[in-house]
């Protein structure tokens, strides 16, 4: 028996999904239907057979599944708002580190990227931590000076490290964090991921992360 996802939304204001169940089973020619409630942990079978048999590429030929993932297919621009949309869940945030190898660019819209990434959480940032491989140093004047338009009075400090491989920011103190698959200027250019960091993942970066802050710059 073939299954698929319906989307279904009431017009009706005080209407939800149990009124629309109770509708359902009113009708008897809906008996032969299976109709159920289910979140995204039971769809994810579904979602995992389907890949099996169709293979993942099927699913950026239609349309997006899940906000977190960016590629070539989607336009730039939409990306970016991803991207922010992300971020915007790191409001409030004091002291942010930035983990990122391949970090600094001077390309400029990278540079504006990273310039409305930093002012959906300036409020109450004073300070921001770069931890990067160090081989884009000669670039980081940009990042910095957008930074430093954002917010004038946060602390920068850099920090030098091989230890990091994927992209992380994290909210040092509340143990939030987001994970990028790329760079800031290789946003569009392949298939990457962003997804939030679960407590315990943002808490043992942010532990790692300080046993490095006054190495090497």
């Amino acid at each position: 028996m073939d299954s698929g996802i319906i989307y279904v939304k009431s017009y009706r204001e005080g209407s939800d999904v149990v009124d629309f169940m109770k509708e359902v089973y009113r009708h008897p020619e809906f008996s032969h239907f299976l109709v159920t409630r289910m979140d995204a942990i039971n769809v994810r079978e579904y979602f995992r057979e389907y890949i099996v048999e169709n293979g993942i590429s099927s699913l950026f030929n239609f349309s997006l599944t899940y906000d977190a993932v960016m590629h070539g297919g989607i336009h730039v621009d939409e990306i970016a708002n991803v991207v922010l949309q992300f971020v915007e869940k790191l409001k409030g945030v004091k002291d942010l580190f930035i983990i990122d190898p391949y970090f600094y660019s001077d390309d400029p819209g990278c540079v504006a990227l990273f310039g409305k990434m930093m002012s959906e959480i300036s409020e109450q940032l004073r300070s921001v931590t770069f931890f990067t491989n160090g081989r884009k140093a000669n670039k980081k004047s940009a990042m910095h000076s957008v930074l430093q338009n954002v917010a004038p009075k946060v602390s920068i400090e850099d920090v030098v490290t091989e230890e990091f491989h994927d992209r992380f920011w994290v909210d040092a103190e509340k143990n939030v964090g987001i994970v990028m698959g790329t760079s800031l200027n290789g946003i569009g250019k392949k298939i990457a991921l962003i997804d939030h960091l679960s407590a315990h993942d943002a808490r043992d970066i942010a532990t790692l992360a300080r046993q490095l802050i006054g190495g090497t710059e």
